[in-house]
């Protein structure tokens, strides 16, 4: 199974204006919610709660309130309670691609996959053009180990939203998963030309491309890679443990070395315990190779 990275949630920041013909209970509704966005905006949170649960009392017709409590309650990671508030707005306004996309994104978050697929379903089906849609359908058709149908989604976000970097980094890797090299360095080297430079993202793709040579045992562009990732964000721990790996494939011992302690040392408590064990053995075993040749001189 694959972890599912999401993209960010945020809160809007834009308040809604009052059309002319708006209800006694429409405008206070309105002007309750407004409030609640600039409270939640301001991180606020229980006061946001409140003013916007206060706005759908004065106005329950009002499917932008359940929209906004709907990501105050997924900032605070009550995604049961943001999911209901998003069935009440989509209830009043079932013709919202944005609203079924934002609750496939809370069921992700609770991990129901069948029901989230259907909804980014729904949401691609209202409004073809939410390339999102399809990069988050993606995510959850690898959950379910349906990974043409992932490839197929992955490409038609990169088609509907040609600057998404993030697809084209979710459709290498799979390419890279499933054994097809060549896809994936395709794919990856297209990202290069989206990436923004100096951004996360930009390093992330550089990673990418540097794991697929070394899978392919190009080396060389292996190294490259790692270090035009490191040269982007400098303490990226999977740069760091793959050009250190990488350079003791290629028999480069001290640098190797000086990589993967590099790694070790800023490793900490989120990398994987694996990676860091491997790491320290592999250090290891080279400071006994160091060691034995020293003896033998």
């Amino acid at each position: 199974m694959k972890r599912v990275q999401l993209v960010g949630v945020g809160i809007a920041t834009l308040l809604i204006s009052m059309a002319g013909d708006c209800s006694r209970a429409r405008v206070e509704s309105i002007n309750k919610m407004n409030e609640g966005v600039t409270a939640a905006v301001q991180k606020r949170y229980a006061d946001a709660t409140k003013l916007l649960e206060s706005a759908a009392v004065v106005d329950p017709e009002n499917d932008q309130v359940f929209w906004n409590l709907s990501l105050v309650h997924m900032e605070l990671h009550k995604f049961d309670k943001a999911r209901d508030d998003l069935n009440k707005a989509i209830a009043l306004n079932a013709k919202s691609g944005g609203y079924q996309e934002k609750l496939g994104t809370i069921l992700i978050e609770l991990k129901d996959w069948a029901a989230a697929k259907s909804a980014f379903e729904k949401a691609i089906e209202l409004e073809p053009g939410l390339f999102k849609a399809y990069y988050k359908l993606a995510q959850v058709n690898e959950q379910l180990d349906d990974q043409q149908s992932a490839l197929k989604n992955y490409t038609t976000a990169i088609d509907k939203g040609s600057r998404f970097l993030e697809a084209y980094n979710a459709l290498g890797r799979l390419y890279a998963d499933l054994g097809y090299l060549d896809q994936s360095v395709q794919v990856l080297q297209e990202a290069m030309k989206v990436a923004l430079p100096g951004t996360e993202e930009e390093a992330q793709a550089h990673h990418l491309l540097g794991t697929v040579y070394q899978q392919q045992k190009k080396y060389d562009d292996a190294v490259r890679e790692f270090k035009a990732a490191l040269d982007v964000v400098p303490g990226m721990r999977d740069a760091l443990f793959s050009l250190g790996w990488t350079y003791q494939l290629q028999g480069n011992k001290e640098e190797a070395k000086r990589y993967l302690q590099k790694f070790v040392d800023v490793a900490g408590a989120e990398a994987p315990a694996h990676y860091v064990k491997a790491a320290r053995d592999k250090i290891a075993e080279m400071a006994e190779g160091f060691a034995t040749s020293a003896s033998n001189q």
